[in-house]
């Protein structure tokens, strides 16, 4: 079946090649938004996707990897659909995505990976599909972005969340994991080899705490800076407003 998958596609995308109406200023639309797979691409992306559910009805697809993430979002604050590979036409997870949906009628599509998944435009009959740029992505996508996230969120006229409100940690849970740790305070989180000056106590990756570990995401929610790798964890402590240390602070 995936031999014929690409045939399929190519031959089918006429379909998609129809011109939408203009954009609206009505709200509470209905968005279904695809998330980006990779962690640190999810956080960056997170700030407009919080935003956009203040004024529009928002349905995330989201991959299971993702899971653990859920737990801190905003609950109430989206439907989730959780899937174990992207859907594509034809595979059991792009039916069950189907069936989820049920019969709900979406104003946009909005695909946050890199590249395009260029089967969910077939999910529904979208009228708007928007993605970032890509030539191999129209007629799929009929709205390409070719500046990220900051032409999308002005495109849709989002204004982003501020920090305090995006996650969500109970307090006591916050208390105990710091009470745990005993480090003095202000805390910095150390992601790397490299040393760094800190007036404060260190959280050290590797050594205080594990990559994998349940409450990584918490003890970052909680520290007051961030030094080393701009990965994942970066991206969490960048737009919860935390500190962010360089090398030249080394």
């Amino acid at each position: 079946m995936s031999l014929f998958l690409p045939l399929y596609l190519k031959l089918s995308k006429k379909r998609f090649q129809r011109p939408f109406k203009p954009l609206g200023a009505k709200k509470r639309l209905w968005h279904l938004v695809s998330v980006p797979h990779d962690k640190r691409h999810f956080f960056n992306a997170y700030p407009f996707i919080c935003g956009l559910s203040k004024v529009a009805n928002v349905v995330l697809l989201m991959p299971k990897k993702l899971e653990n993430i859920r737990s801190f979002m905003k609950p109430k604050q989206f439907e989730i659909i959780l899937y174990e590979k992207s859907p594509t036409i034809f595979s059991e997870d792009f039916k069950r995505v189907g069936v989820q949906l049920g019969d709900r009628y979406f104003h946009f599509l909005i695909e946050l990976n890199t590249p395009a998944n260029i089967s969910l435009p077939y999910l529904r009959n979208f009228q708007r599909r928007i993605s970032f740029y890509d030539k191999n992505n129209f007629p799929y996508y009929n709205i390409q972005m070719k500046d990220g996230m900051k032409s999308l969120t002005e495109f849709l006229d989002i204004k982003t969340e501020e920090e305090k409100d995006m996650f969500h940690f109970y307090s006591r849970d916050l208390k105990a994991i710091e009470k745990k740790l005993n480090k003095p305070r202000p805390l910095l989180f150390v992601n790397g080899p490299q040393d760094y000056e800190w007036k404060g106590g260190k959280v050290i990756l590797g050594t205080d705490i594990l990559p994998d570990d349940h409450d990584i995401w918490s003890v970052l929610y909680i520290v007051d800076g961030y030094a080393g790798i701009q990965d994942a964890h970066y991206e969490f402590a960048r737009i919860n407003g935390k500190r962010i240390l360089n090398d030249k602070d080394q």
